[in-house]
């Protein structure tokens, strides 16, 4: 029996899943903010002193924008995942990857693999096609440096 692995669906759910999230809390923040801000604004206008009422529609503002704040950073996290899933599949693409939907996997119960591989000597390279070149620059490479004679005055 060969031990084989599906290719994962083109369809990425819990990108999707953020994607509509995002978006979901974004717009639910932005009604929230705007309608705790027109509720605000007719609460100033009409001279109203329910000290419960003014807390309630601060809080809602408040809550509002953040969960503005807290969409706009789901969908920046949704699109920097997107945009590094779609940089990955063109790197793969571009490296010749395999496109199967069938991607064998290795047999570790390989009875060749079980058995100990004893090291071998390393081979020793020599250099023999390499022969001296006649013009000076190549014997001065072979040739140890002179020493320079010390001035005499």
């Amino acid at each position: 029996m060969s031990n084989t692995t599906l290719r994962r669906p083109a369809l990425n759910i819990p990108l999707l899943a953020l994607w509509v999230v995002a978006v979901a809390v974004l717009a639910f923040g932005s009604w929230m903010l705007l309608a705790g801000n027109a509720a605000q604004a007719e609460f100033y206008t009409s001279g109203g002193d329910d000290y419960l009422e003014y807390l309630n529609l601060q809080t809602q503002s408040t809550i509002g924008g953040f969960l503005l704040i807290a969409g706009v950073i789901g969908l920046l996290l949704a699109l920097a995942t997107h945009a590094r899933n779609h940089a990955a599949s063109l790197l793969a693409t571009r490296a010749g990857a395999p496109d199967d939907t069938i991607i064998e996997a290795s047999d570790d119960l390989d009875d060749d693999a079980d058995q100990a591989v004893e090291p071998s000597e390393p081979d020793v390279v020599t250099d023999t096609e390499h022969e001296p070149s006649a013009s000076p620059a190549g014997d001065a490479e072979h040739e140890p440096a002179a020493t320079p004679e010390p001035a005499r005055a």
